[in-house]
């Protein structure tokens, strides 16, 4: 299959998907969202395939969302679209296989959320991270210059907050306590920040990070497939394996 806003390519095993909107820091639009999802149906029917890498392409990793998507939605859209993110990102959640994310670069709001949902997260000495989606309606100095009259998607009454996942699985990764601090400030933290909160699992500096992250998916994608699924869904369910299958 031919993606418009992803990149897929497959050797020895392994699945290496790019997300591939560089002129826009590969922000995520209607476009990507369907294709993510795609994807993931399209990678669990293969068998020769035993682990993904979600990568970005050009000088980020993703800048979240895509503002043209953003100032587009309806009030009406702006609810659907945050079930079309928690819909693609419970899909790649529940992906067979392992995926894990190897990120650079911005890694901000709806692309944190999107890597939250994959099994782990591995990072480029460079890259910064974070939910700052509160800070759109902050008071100065806090709230970011592109938005200096507010959020222009903060509703009437009420409240906005990260709407793909984050609020769950960043908890999930770090501690409800670091998450909240995370979360109520909207701070982008940088990669070692991130490895000390155990957010991501390594820190490689841009020299190797290529080479590194190329043989961590080839170490994954030489064990057998049908055994990685069982650990994966067993560790996902909390079970363990009490007995093995009959020889």
């Amino acid at each position: 299959m031919t993606y418009e806003t992803l990149e897929l390519k497959i050797d020895n095993r392994v699945a290496r998907l790019t997300l591939n909107r560089p002129k826009v820091l590969n922000a995520i639009n209607l476009a990507m969202m369907n294709e993510l999802r795609a994807v993931c149906d399209e990678l669990d029917a293969r068998e020769d395939v035993s682990v993904m890498v979600l990568q970005g392409a050009g000088r980020a990793f993703c800048a979240g969302m895509d503002l043209k998507w953003s100032e587009s939605l309806t009030k009406k859209d702006r609810v659907e679209s945050n079930r079309i993110g928690q819909k693609t990102f419970a899909r790649l959640a529940a992906m067979e296989i392992p995926v894990f994310a190897a990120v650079h670069g911005y890694v901000l709001g709806g692309a944190l959320e999107l890597v939250l949902a994959a099994d782990f997260i591995v990072a480029r000495d460079d890259a910064q991270l974070g939910l700052p989606e509160i800070t759109l309606s902050a008071h100065p100095p806090y709230r970011p210059k592109i938005t200096a009259d507010g959020d222009p998607d903060q509703p009437e009454f009420g409240g906005s907050a990260p709407g793909w996942g984050g609020l769950t699985r960043l908890p999930e990764h770090i501690g409800r306590a670091r998450a909240k601090e995370m979360l109520f400030t909207g701070a982008r933290i940088d990669a070692g920040r991130a490895f000390q909160l155990g957010l991501v699992n390594a820190v490689w500096p841009q020299a190797e990070f290529d080479n590194q992250v190329t043989e961590l998916a080839n170490r994954i994608g030489a064990m057998n497939r049908y055994n990685l699924r069982l650990v994966k869904e067993l560790v996902n369910r909390g079970y363990d394996l009490l007995e093995g299958h009959p020889s």
